[in-house]
């Protein structure tokens, strides 16, 4: 059974990469910063994206003794788009060692910004299915007091109309929020959490800065 302390783990660490990012800009380069930079749009502007969190997660996993793959290709098939199951693919999947052969033990779906909730559906319900625990690693620019729940309406959208009473996936939640240095994680066992009141979750923002309302037992990590 796969036990998701590393994940938090690693998770936090992640957060904490991500706000120490530097982009092209002058002096954004600090003793803290990753080797990775946030590039330039034409127009000036930073782009992020989700490979940003995906490259930082993958650099971490050497302090951990996981073996992983990336874009792995699913043991389920799925009609996603047309009207004829194929495999899709896992964005990172993690291995353990068990007798010199690699065993697949989490699944992990990288994403950015706020995606239709299509987007949002097809990837959790490969989470679902696949059969073994999985990760949602979420990156934001910036929020405003409606982000999050619209988000966590898609979530919860999204199980509600995937799930069946047995299954027994478990999914660890993890948002991060670049420019108010906010995180938060929380673990969703589908057979056991009432999913309504696991995405009851309130902040309020003031001043350009986020509080937290009722965390709800979501874990909240900051750089403030």
């Amino acid at each position: 059974m796969f036990m998701f302390d590393d994940i938090i783990e690693i998770n936090k660490r992640l957060f904490y990469d991500i706000w120490n990012l530097a982009d092209t800009s002058p002096n954004s380069i600090k003793g803290l910063s990753p080797k990775l930079i946030i590039p330039q749009r034409r127009d000036g502007s930073n782009r992020i994206s989700e490979q940003e969190a995906r490259f930082l997660f993958a650099s971490l996993l050497g302090s951990f003794n996981y073996f992983y793959s990336v874009e792995t290709p699913t043991e389920e098939t799925y009609i996603q788009s047309g009207n004829r199951p194929m495999s899709a693919s896992s964005d990172v999947s993690l291995y353990k060692n068990e007798n010199s052969t690699p065993k697949k033990i989490l699944n992990i779906e990288f994403k950015a910004h706020n995606p239709p909730k299509e987007h949002i559906k097809k990837d959790i319900e490969k989470l679902l299915r696949e059969n073994v625990p999985g990760c949602w690693i979420h990156l934001f620019k910036n929020v405003d007091s409606n982000t999050i729940p619209s988000l966590f309406k898609k979530f919860k959208d999204s199980i509600f109309e995937l799930n069946n009473k047995k299954n027994q996936s478990k999914i660890l939640f993890s948002i991060c929020i670049i420019e108010k240095k906010v995180a938060i994680q929380k673990l969703l066992n589908i057979s056991e959490n009432d999913i309504d009141g696991f995405f009851d979750f309130s902040y309020s923002i003031k001043n350009g800065n986020i509080s937290i309302l009722k965390p709800n037992d979501w874990l909240v990590y900051s750089k403030i």
